[in-house]
């Protein structure tokens, strides 16, 4: 335990250099208030991502980042793999916004550091220890002592780790390949992302155009038995891509469910996928994550300003904020995912309509709370209904 007497070196120190960390960073930086940014590896890095930065992340992020941009869809396609279910929608504004996450990351940690936040690079967190008066971090390197930290270190987060806190999140699997392809296929498949659902059993499949490539993933939100590169093989023979130069597999997993314990102490604070707060529909981390960062970053400037509990504060912004969104986008998910019977029933009577509200979801026009509790919005039949797969396949709803 470190002792109580020796000097504090910074207010804050941040570890993860991703969205969460970058952003609570770059807040706490630009109000004056002394943070180190702490990054396990060398940047830029290849960060395991699909890159798609959705509207309303967008919204979020300071200008620095638009040199990481390199594509901007207007387009989505959402499909069931059954004939006749196949949705195209098209927004005046960008839908999606195509990165690649080593220069998205790098992008934010230096703005970070502009902003007046000390950066630390290839510093991987070795051990924490907590006392009344500050947190110490010991480092690969150095050791640095903080009166506040923001874990922003990812789904496997050291800090938790060290920390002993109880986790519960639900992890589920994701592959993805960075793939070269001949300049008509890139073309072809550069128009519009795609989202196929029915492909993957419990998941669904993408397409992310980017600048010299596509990235194509696959994820289920059932951990098992099932091999979900085979999976990901049969849905690239589905898209007919004939020519492929080179190939990149990546892995990850994905938490889908925010921890079981606290996500905050009086000093620590768990942000993005180290609390589990990755969108349950889509497995979208990026938004929740960037503004689980900036809430952090305002807990700590409120505790600064008037000696409240930081950790209180964060948790009860978290509450409010963003634990009813994904509550209310988990009960999407269950009907997109576990029940895919009612999934096509709801599509084939209400396609263009549903497929129209996630849109407005992913944008940031429209959220699934709204979805769910208007009675107006047809996704609330999610909500509404009692349904039951009878054994011939059928489905079977009463009110």
């Amino acid at each position: 335990m470190a002792s109580s007497n020796k000097k504090i070196d910074y207010d804050v120190a941040v570890v993860g250099g991703g969205p969460a960390g970058a952003s609570a960073a770059l807040d706490l930086g630009r109000a004056g208030v002394s943070v180190v940014l702490i990054e396990k590896y060398s940047l830029p890095r290849y960060k395991t991502c699909g890159g798609g930065v959705l509207r309303r992340a967008m919204r979020l992020l300071p200008a620095e980042t638009v040199g990481a941009v390199e594509r901007t869809c207007h387009a989505v396609e959402i499909s069931l793999n059954r004939p006749g279910l196949k949705f195209s929608m098209t927004r005046s504004e960008p839908i999606v916004y195509m990165t690649m996450r080593a220069t998205l990351d790098h992008c934010l940690s230096t703005a970070a550091e502009q902003s007046g936040a000390c950066l630390l690079t290839g510093c991987p967190v070795v051990d924490i220890a907590t006392d009344r008066h500050a947190v110490t971090i010991c480092t690969a390197t150095q050791t640095v002592r903080t009166r506040f930290v923001v874990a922003a270190d990812g789904a496997n987060s050291h800090v938790a780790r060290c920390l002993d806190w109880t986790d519960g999140r639900r992890l589920i699997p994701a592959v993805e390949c960075e793939v070269s392809v001949d300049e008509g296929s890139l073309a072809r498949m550069s128009r519009s992302v795609r989202f196929d659902f029915g492909v993957v059993p419990h998941g669904y499949a993408w397409v992310f155009p980017k600048r010299p490539h596509l990235s194509i993933g696959a994820l289920s939100m059932n951990r098992g038995r099932l091999n979900l590169w085979n999976e990901l093989a049969k849905y690239m023979a589905l898209l007919d891509i004939r020519d492929v130069h080179h190939v990149e597999r990546h892995g990850a997993l994905i938490p889908v469910t925010p921890r079981n314990g606290p996500l905050a102490s009086e000093r620590v604070m768990l942000t993005g996928d180290a609390a589990g707060l990755a969108d349950p529909l889509t497995a979208e981390g990026i938004t929740f994550a960037i503004r689980s960062g900036q809430l952090a970053a305002a807990s700590i400037l409120e505790c600064l300003a008037n000696g409240s509990n930081a950790g209180e504060i964060y948790r009860a912004e978290i509450r409010q904020s963003l634990l009813p969104e994904l509550k209310a986008s988990r009960v999407l998910a269950n009907l997109v995912y576990q029940y895919p019977r009612l999934r096509d029933f709801v599509f084939r009577v209400h396609g263009h309509k549903f497929a129209e509200l996630m849109t407005d979801i992913i944008v940031g026009d429209l959220t699934c709370c709204a979805c769910l509790y208007k009675p107006i919005n047809y996704l609330k039949l999610a909500g509404l209904v009692k349904t039951t797969l009878n054994a011939d396949g059928r489905v079977s709803a009463n009110a």
